[in-house]
């Protein structure tokens, strides 16, 4: 009897799951067949490279990797490969915060000035509420950012934060920012004592057994990193990055990107915040409560505390979370109403999770595609950056700012203008990227990153004197910037 008993549970076992390699699972119904099938599919034609975790009811019923951690060596993407997670580290910044808060070490209606003494008249009341909806005032990001990886230590980082004009008065609007989430990152810090990383890690991951999530910096022996590809061409890993800036992460990037999690890691999070592990209950609910519209995102998308909350198309609660530096893509959406999170990342930028995802929860929910993402020519986060594609792949010699101003367009902030131009020099466009790149830099001539775009536009248009004459405005504006010096230095000229 009791061997007919574990018979009939191996069985059922076997008809629910399917065991890919590594110890992966697909659940062997329909549904998830079809999106590996898809995947897998995928994976041989578009060179898609990455994993997707699926989690219904707490249980996983797939997690699994396709294409390529590195391809030099010839290591597969897997459930254990670490990869970038972009903005969805915002999450766990705010997590880490509320954390605080339980603690009663710090309350959302504390303002910088508690924090920082020395903080300007104008930015001393923007309490932590603000800085975790997006609400403060803070630009996207800071002014003469160098990049991910310029070296910005502490006391630097909030020197340029607090001399730069708020974009908007506190409270008054919510903007997305990379500036405000960094801002905490430091509060985490100073209250704590400890290191950002040291804080998740004790106060977050190691009480659920979460194994690895950080920045991962230096590269454990034991795991997989994910390189990153630029179609097909190796990017090289962060970790690479941050050794050629001297080390890191730095504040430009540290609490509000570049976190590293596998499939695995992920899914014990999920699931912890799910069964309020973590975090309590009340305190969950004060997270993904819709606190404050987005602007400019036509009244359906809210900020909570380091989430974005909106209606899915079948008109259910979703909270989401996503992320990109461009090379690596994430995306983590919860949809509690349906029981359902789908957590994906891809390491390779011709077929992201802004293509790809989209059409695995059309399998999941309607189990077709029925809207091809990869025949859309969309997949930007804000209507305002389709409408200005839209402009310019129409006719890339318009007088961009003439034709914004009468078509009634404003622009929020320079990322709908800047993933525009990106996708354009993606798709190897030079005409229309120097039309969106020439109006950027003429709206936000501070940016040192809309001169070094600009410039390599130039490069791409075979005309390097012009170039050349961007990227030494970026150095100007930015003295040492590594983007700029590096371009120079390629066209073999010095600074």
């Amino acid at each position: 009897m009791k061997k007919l008993l574990i018979f009939i549970l191996l069985v059922h076992i076997s008809l629910n799951y399917a065991q890919a390699e590594n110890g992966e699972i697909v659940s062997s119904n329909d549904t998830c067949i079809n999106i590996d099938l898809y995947l897998s599919k995928l994976a041989a034609e578009k060179n898609f490279s990455g994993g997707l975790l699926i989690v219904k009811d707490g249980r996983k019923i797939f997690s699994k990797g396709y294409g390529w951690a590195n391809k030099e060596m010839k290591i597969p993407f897997s459930s254990n490969t670490l990869a970038s997670m972009g903005s969805i580290t915002k999450a766990f910044t705010a997590s880490a915060i509320m954390k605080l808060v339980e603690e009663r070490k710090v309350s959302v209606n504390d303002n910088l000035k508690k924090y920082f003494p020395d903080v300007p008249v104008d930015k001393s009341g923007i309490t932590i509420h603000q800085l975790l909806t997006h609400s403060s005032g803070f630009s996207e990001f800071l002014e003469n950012d160098g990049g991910d990886y310029e070296r910005v230590e502490t006391t630097e980082y909030l020197k340029r934060a607090f001399e730069q004009p708020l974009a908007f008065n506190p409270g008054e609007k919510a903007i997305y920012t990379n500036v405000g989430m960094s801002i905490l990152a430091i509060i985490v810090e100073k209250v704590s004592g400890m290191d950002y990383e040291e804080y998740l890690k004790k106060a977050l991951f190691d009480p659920i057994g979460v194994r690895r999530i950080s920045y991962c910096y230096p590269e454990l022996q034991t795991d997989t990193i994910a390189h990153g590809y630029n179609n097909g061409t190796d990017w090289g890993t962060h970790q690479s990055h941050f050794k050629n800036a001297g080390g890191g992460p730095y504040w430009n990037l540290k609490g509000n990107g570049g976190l590293e999690a596998s499939l695995n890691d992920m899914y014990t999070w999920v699931n912890a915040i799910s069964e309020a592990k973590v975090l309590s209950e009340s305190t969950l609910q004060t997270m993904f409560k819709r606190h404050i519209v987005e602007e400019g995102m036509d009244g359906n998308y809210y900020f909570g505390y380091g989430c974005n909350i909106s209606k899915s198309r079948r008109n259910t609660e979703m909270i989401d979370n996503g992320g990109s530096n461009g090379i690596y893509y994430a995306r983590l959406i919860r949809l509690p109403e349906e029981g359902v999170v789908f957590y994906m990342v891809t390491n390779e930028k011709s077929a992201n999770t802004n293509k790809v995802l989209p059409n695995v929860t059309q399998l999941y929910f309607q189990g077709k595609i029925v809207q091809d993402a990869f025949e859309m020519q969309s997949g930007f986060e804000s209507p305002i950056s389709e409408k200005i594609f839209s402009i310019i792949k129409a006719n890339d010699k318009v007088d961009l700012e003439d034709t914004l101003l009468k078509a009634k367009i404003t622009v929020n902030d320079d990322m709908e203008l800047y993933e525009v131009g990106r996708r354009f020099v993606d798709n190897g466009n030079a005409d229309a990227a120097f039309c969106l790149f020439k109006y950027f830099t003429e709206k936000y001539p501070e940016l040192v990153v809309g001169w070094n775009e600009l410039g390599e536009v130039y490069e791409l248009k075979k005309n390097n004197p012009e170039a050349i004459k961007c990227y030494r405005t970026a150095l100007a504006l930015r003295p040492e910037n590594p983007r700029a010096l590096n371009n120079l230095k390629r066209i073999g000229l010095k600074n």
